[in-house]
């Protein structure tokens, strides 16, 4: 593996770089996903989803595939009694990190199926080994796996296998492969269809192979269609949704952008000819990319849903005459990405990755309550930030096209080294750099006494009305206090009262009126309020007051997912407790 131009620091590099963003970094969806998998484990295969939810309120949006997965790989964590039943948060920092070493085992041996893949086009031993390597250290990939942990790489990973039997010329293995992995994430027949096309001209087999990558899933779809809860939550998941929002009205329909231009690849691919095993590599990874292209930039995304467009990007480029441009391309298009990223999901997909790392106890209160990467990066035009990515996932997708491709697929990259290094760790750091700079400033006094966590959703809006967030004290002062807001994307003119009151006694003691016209829309609003003195321990509440207004004019303020109310901390909304909290922030000080 260490064949020049690669050496044994590029690997230590890697490895030591992966080992530490497993457990440093993770993103809490996989504790649901693979939490609701002991369902199946507890014998409740009929009901699983029906049991999951009301037995544990925990509501599947997946279907059974990824679950069944997960079950399987959760079989020596039941048998020693560590979790024996579905639950929404990890038992600890060892059962997420076992979690999540699924995926990433998975995304390791990605990387050699890129390697089988690289060889039987006949890049040779050397090149595919660099290939490989270029694929493991994509920044948007590695941290989709190693900082993110999502598990979209139980797709790719099908998606692969499905490829290099293709190129094999094993036609039931590649149809076997893709159906496989369809019921995991539905993108994967955007790229089945261009690629049987680009092979097989007979419309007979085209219609026999189209049916049967559909097998699995209609095989769990008839088998769950019973359930309603698999009906309402996973046939009606939000994001299929995605590809009809851009597009063209005509009056009398709305015309999917993305579904047309998907149909003119299709057609472009029916009527390419290749002749040579090497031609039909070039046009597959080439019409993969333009399906890419269409999907991620003309649609709404979730950032591990990247994950996907990874290996196309690599195998393209290794086979581009020009691979170091599309190195450098690389860099800037982690830059958008990033910056896109952490102003879409601001407190979910940044700086709180820290949250369920092993330094998630130490710092789960104060994490981006006083610099987030949003602030850092300062860019929040995603207009002008969507546009840039669309056009260089366009860029990277079109001049991949195969007259700009090497007619010797062999031919040495090796130059291109330096930039795939500075590819790797420039692209990590855009990532990294920012991350520890709010874990280094979250770590400085002041302290948080209160952080009720990542928002979920809106409250009804503030309209003559009063919602409050009841705290316990923790120091003998209160400096600052932060809260969430919703501006409805305009400037309002209402003023907003905020009070600290004592919850028992009703003793109001700080008071003051905010011009709502100053918020930022799914903004903190920080509001320092010198040195109140409070007796710790005691059980203190904050009004947000807004007696004005009308549908028009006003704001409303983020919530928490609910949660079994706890005694010191929780939402009162017009005087009755709630079983959420409002996403609050109080700073104290000793002195």
């Amino acid at each position: 593996m260490t064949e020049k131009p690669l050496h044994k620091i590029d690997y230590i590099i890697f490895a030591a770089l992966a080992v530490v963003c497993f457990l440093t970094f993770q993103q809490g969806d996989i504790m649901h996903t693979a939490g609701c998998s002991y369902g199946y484990l507890q014998g409740h295969f009929w009901d699983f989803y029906e049991w999951d939810a009301y037995q544990y309120n925990m509501w599947g949006s997946y279907m059974p595939s990824t679950y069944l997965v997960f079950a399987v790989w959760n079989i020596p964590i039941k048998l020693l009694g560590i979790v024996t039943c579905p639950e929404r948060f990890a038992a600890n920092t060892a059962v997420l990190m076992w979690y999540k070493l699924l995926p990433v085992s998975l995304y390791l041996v990605s990387g050699y199926l890129i390697y089988k893949i690289a060889s039987v086009i006949g890049m040779g031993t050397k090149k595919s080994k660099l290939c490989a390597y270029v694929f493991l250290t994509t920044p948007i990939g590695f941290f989709s796996q190693f900082m993110f942990g999502q598990y979209d790489i139980f797709t790719v990973f099908l998606i692969l296998l499905g490829i290099y039997y293709y190129l094999k010329d094993n036609r039931r293995l590649f149809v076997l492969f893709f159906a496989l992995s369809l019921p995991f994430k539905y993108y994967s027949l955007l790229i089945f269809v261009p690629l049987l096309l680009l092979k097989e001209k007979n419309v007979f087999r085209i219609v026999r192979d189209m049916v049967g990558v559909t097998l699995c899933y209609v095989l769990e779809f008839a088998f769950y269609f019973h359930s309603p809860l698999f009906r309402q939550y996973v046939l009606g998941f939000g994001p299929t949704g995605y590809v009809y929002q851009a597009g063209i009205d005509t009056g009398a329909a709305h015309l999917s952008l993305v579904l047309m231009l998907f149909c003119g690849i299709c057609a472009w691919a029916y009527f390419t000819n290749p002749k040579t095993k090497s031609e039909l590599s070039q046009w597959a990874f080439y019409f993969g990319c333009l399906v890419i292209a269409v999907i991620f930039g003309l649609s709404q995304w979730h950032p591990q849903w990247l994950l996907f467009a990874v290996p196309f990007w690599v195998m393209s480029s290794f086979l581009n005459k020009d691979t170091k441009i599309f190195m450098v391309l690389d860099i800037l298009m982690m830059l958008m990405f990033m910056i896109y990223t952490v102003n879409i999901w601001p407190d979910h997909v940044d700086q709180e990755l820290f949250t369920w790392g092993v330094f998630g106890n130490y710092i789960y209160k104060y994490i981006g309550t006083k610099l987030s990467m949003r602030e850092i990066f300062g860019i929040t035009d995603m207009n002008m930030i969507g546009s840039l990515f669309t056009t260089l996932m366009i860029a990277v997708a079109l001049f991949k096209h195969p007259k700009y491709c090497n007619g010797n697929v062999s031919s040495s990259v090796d130059s291109c080294i330096g930039w795939i290094r500075a590819r790797f760790l420039g692209g990590l750091a855009i990532f990294l750099v920012p991350a520890v700079a709010c874990f280094i400033v979250a770590a400085m006094p002041p302290y948080v006494s209160l952080n009720t966590g990542p928002s979920y959703q809106v409250e009804l809006p503030l309209i003559a009305s009063r919602m409050s967030q009841v705290f316990i004290a923790e120091q003998p002062f209160v400096e600052r206090i932060d809260f969430k807001v919703a501006t409805y994307a305009r400037k309002n003119e209402v003023q907003l009262e905020v009070n600290l009151v004592e919850y028992e006694g009703d003793n109001l003691i700080y008071t003051t009126t905010l011009d709502t016209a100053e918020f930022e829309d799914n903004g903190w609003v920080k509001l320092d309020v010198g040195k109140i003195p409070v007796q710790p321990g005691k059980t203190y509440r904050i009004d947000f007051c807004c007696y004005d207004g009308d549908a028009g004019n006003c704001i409303s303020l983020y919530r928490t997912e609910d949660r079994e109310r706890a005694e010191d901390a929780f939402a009162m909304v017009r005087e009755y407790p709630q079983e959420y909290n409002l996403c609050v922030r109080v700073f104290g000080a000793i002195q």
